[in-house]
């Protein structure tokens, strides 16, 4: 039902006035929802700008770090060639030494007889009436 339709009782320049209030109001509400569209265009390229930044710095940070590493390499190539294969082997020396001091453990408690230390936290000593201390 247009407001043409719902004025036909009235005059015509009153219907004319209504149409051309009507023609404004939709013109205004196209503005503002055009308006509305742009600031979020805006806001977007401009969040898009910085994503697009951030990326590749990150990239450009990727690249760098690659770089490092690929240098450390080689140079541990480069040094693993100048001391023909010799490596640093730090775990087996402690390996090596848990297996000694496991060992000595394994033949103390053998030449002890196999008893276990009975000592704790909780063996208070308590002094006996002679003045000796007693556990």
């Amino acid at each position: 039902m247009s407001v043409g339709s719902a004025m036909r009782t009235a005059g015509r320049s009153a219907r004319e006035k209504a149409e051309t209030m009507t023609h404004d109001m939709k013109e205004r509400a196209l503005e503002k929802r055009l308006d509305r569209a742009e600031s979020e265009g805006e806001r977007l390229r401009f969040e898009n700008d910085l994503l697009r930044d951030e990326v590749t710095e990150t990239r450009t940070e990727h690249r760098r770090i690659l770089d490092l590493l690929e240098s450390r390499l080689d140079d541990m190539t480069k040094m693993d060639d100048e001391t023909n294969g010799k490596t640093s082997h730090k775990g087996r020396w402690l390996l090596f030494l848990m297996a000694v001091g496991g060992g000595a453990y394994y033949w103390f408690t053998r030449q002890r007889g196999g008893q276990e230390w009975t000592g704790g936290m909780n063996d208070v000593p308590t002094v006996t009436e002679s003045g000796t201390t007693a556990l």
